[in-house]
């Protein structure tokens, strides 16, 4: 009896301290990371509760000096697997994902002295985070843990202990609700990263993610019962109000697709379901800015970590002049909010990266992001692929290396040639590299007259690089470059850092300006920029600073800049409906006169009627009426207005779900080779 209460005692210290170590960490890493303004994660001692049970049984059954080792090993594995998402989370404002374990080595090879700096930010949070695994260690040496071992019967007990706490946790999800987004719908079905951290915690949302990885997920239906509210068509106010504008009857923005006979033909369940939906879009109408610029040369610029707040009219006149002389969008948000290869997904492909990428299942682990997964799918609305078809020369620059985030597979299978360092570009500076270095290198492939004298017509897409982190002196070189600019700022260093390594896109956007007038073909060029995503290492509170004005919302951080301008603009226009990085590729198809599919795309052509909406990498959104926050459920209404129609807020609920659902979808299948061949 002695021994088997001995035995027990064992088994009630592990249980007690693993607890304690969960508990203890997660809520540390809740303080460092999301706070506690949305409530405190109540499915997280529930689920730490079995997770303790299991690895106090595993304890239990060992002999001393074994048990002692495993303990601690156990306990160094959780404090590794907490201090990485913090780190991660002050490194991006975000939570990483176990797939991006694949590119960590990759992230720490090429951005490692800025990983330093941001483990030296969270050291707060990494002592608190050591200390479970230090008191273990000081019970152990004073034999506190050392209780006799459990029987094998024992152990079984406690393994069916194990999984009657694990399951009665589950059992316990409908509590807070079923609905879409709710406890339970992310845990069974909606997996979301962001929003499985908030309600579960961290160990559970990565044991989540290893389920998916190894036994696959189920597949989300689409809801077809969206409802769409018909809206006026978009107003600008480039055209007086007395002046009477004729009506027109446009056309769509779709090609010839008999989805009913795909779907006929179809042997694939998802490919079919696809098919289906489609079938049931009608697509965005062609308008008066349809064709505006057909025939001009194209510059796309994703402009690393640009904020509309490091635009100003002294400081940045080049910006400042595109940004006010071009069309004016208000109300743009960035639908990404790290992670430069997913915003550049959003931008060229008009689609939703697959932020977990569970649905590719373990065997293509390493296909760490969305556009590494599709380096061979077909992509006809690319702007590579449609303007090379329509004879320009097509160009991706990046003044980093060719082959990471494996670009120098995914911006060809665009249409682009791609140019970057060690394949065309030089490198001829230290971190970050410098924009303007890529403008002198890439501008005369593009420029030099062919042997008629004439400059082809061309489509360029930079991404630049010189705004990239560390926001510190001494350790960015552009930053050290550009000192000089930020000496009479009333800014703290952080600030001043990232606007002195901002300033060398003002000035690569001057060369380029400069370039294309002297060569006779700036008033024929339109030239696009946006961001990749928003500053995330200088959180809200930088941003605050930058801005000159409270940021408290998670809005705010999304909300960004989309540049659109040409010299052949007699005035600008402003654009106040909502619209988001999706809506880009969609637009300028549109302004050029292409053809493509508006059906197909997730974004919504900005110029056209009906509805437009933003939507947010973290499946929030923003419309013309509400702004809802979907990781706490919380809305604010627009405009002043005092309640939503009846049934508004759920629909646009659920048409943000499928456009996730779809773009998941298309991703895996394949979906354009399907409908136009390879």
């Amino acid at each position: 009896m002695k021994t088997k209460f001995a035995s027990l005692k064992t088994t009630l210290f592990y249980f007690c301290f693993f607890f304690a170590d969960i508990v203890f960490s997660e809520l540390c890493v809740r303080f460092f990371t999301l706070g506690f303004d949305g409530g405190f994660p109540i499915f997280m001692p529930l689920f730490a509760i079995g997770t303790s049970m299991l690895t106090a049984a595993i304890c239990s059954v060992l002999g001393k000096k074994a048990r002692t080792a495993v303990s601690f090993l156990f306990a160094i594995l959780l404090f590794i697997i907490y201090i990485v998402q913090l780190v991660y989370h002050t490194f991006c404002d975000s939570f990483m994902s176990v797939v991006q374990i694949a590119m960590g080595g990759d992230a720490l090879t090429r951005f490692g002295e800025a990983a330093v700096f941001e483990i030296i930010e969270s050291l707060g949070g990494i002592m608190l985070l050591l200390v479970p695994a230090l008191v273990l260690l000081v019970l152990s040496a004073r034999g506190i843990a050392n209780g006799e071992k459990a029987l094998w019967k024992m152990f079984f007990v406690e393994i069916a202990l194990f999984i009657c706490l694990h399951f009665g946790a589950v059992a316990c999800l409908p509590l807070g609700g079923t609905q879409l987004y709710s406890p339970y719908d992310i845990y069974h079905d909606t997996f979301v990263l962001g929003m499985s951290e908030r309600y579960f915690g961290v160990l559970t949302s990565l044991r989540l993610e290893v389920r998916g990885l190894v036994f696959g997920t189920e597949k989300n239906e689409l809801i077809t019962s969206e409802v769409t509210e018909e809206t006026e068509a978009v107003t600008t106010t480039a055209m007086p109000s007395d002046i009477e504008i004729p009506v027109i009857e446009y056309d769509y923005n779709i090609t010839d697709i008999d989805f009913a006979a795909l779907a006929a033909a179809e042997t694939n369940e998802d490919a079919r379901a696809l098919h289906e939906y489609f079938a049931t879009q009608s697509g965005t109408k062609q308008n008066e800015y349809t064709g505006m610029f057909e025939g001009y040369n194209l510059i796309l610029i994703c402009a690393e970590s640009l904020s509309p707040y490091v635009i100003d009219e002294e400081r940045t006149p080049t910006l400042y002049k595109m940004a006010s002389e071009g069309f004016r969008f208000t109300d743009y948000y960035n639908t990404i909010c790290d992670n430069t290869s997913n915003g550049e997904y959003a931008i060229l492909t008009g689609l939703l990266p697959d932020t977990s990428l569970l649905g590719k299942g373990w065997k293509n682990f390493y296909s760490y992001n969305s556009f590494t997964v599709s380096q061979e799918n077909a992509f006809p609305f690319c702007l590579g692929n449609q303007l090379s078809a329509l004879g320009y020369q097509t160009f991706a620059v990046h003044n980093y290396y060719y082959d990471y985030y494996g670009r120098h597979k995914t911006h060809p299978n665009m249409g682009y040639e791609f140019k970057a360092m060690y394949r065309g570009l030089k490198y001829d500076s230290d971190w970050p590299t410098s924009d303007v270095s890529m403008m002198e290198q890439s501008l005369p492939l593009m420029l030099t007259p062919d042997e008629s004298g004439e400059i082809k017509p061309f489509h360029a897409y930079f991404l630049t690089f010189s705004g990239h982190m560390p926001y510190t002196f001494g350790s960015n070189s552009m930053a050290d470059k550009n000192k000089a600019v930020t000496a009479d700022l009333g800014y703290s260093s952080k600030v001043k850092s990232y606007i002195a390594a901002q300033q060398e896109l003002e000035y690569a956007l001057g060369y380029l300006l400069s370039e294309l007038e002297n060569a006779g073909v700036l008033d024929n060029t339109l030239i696009a920029i946006t961001n990749d995503h928003y500053p995330y290492p200088l959180g809200l509170e930088g941003l605050s600073e930058l801005a000159g004005k409270e940021l408290n919302s998670e809005f705010d951080k999304y909300r960004s800049c989309f540049i659109l301008w040409s010299a052949s603009m007699e005035k600008s226009v402003t654009v106040d409906v909502p619209c988001c990085s999706l809506d880009i590729l969609p637009t300028l198809s549109n302004l050029l006169g292409l053809e493509y599919d508006s059906r197909l795309m997730m974004g919504t052509d900005i110029f056209s009627e009906g509805e437009h909406i933003a939507i947010l990498a973290d499946r929030s959104f923003v419309t013309d009426k509400v702004m809802y926050n979907c990781t706490n459920g919380e809305t604010t209404l627009r405009d002043g207005a005092d309640e939503l129609p009846e049934g508004y807020l759920d629909s646009r609920i659920v048409k943000v779900k499928n456009k996730f659902t779809l773009s998941t979808e298309m991703l895996y299948s394949d979906y354009y080779s399907k409908v136009y061949g390879e």
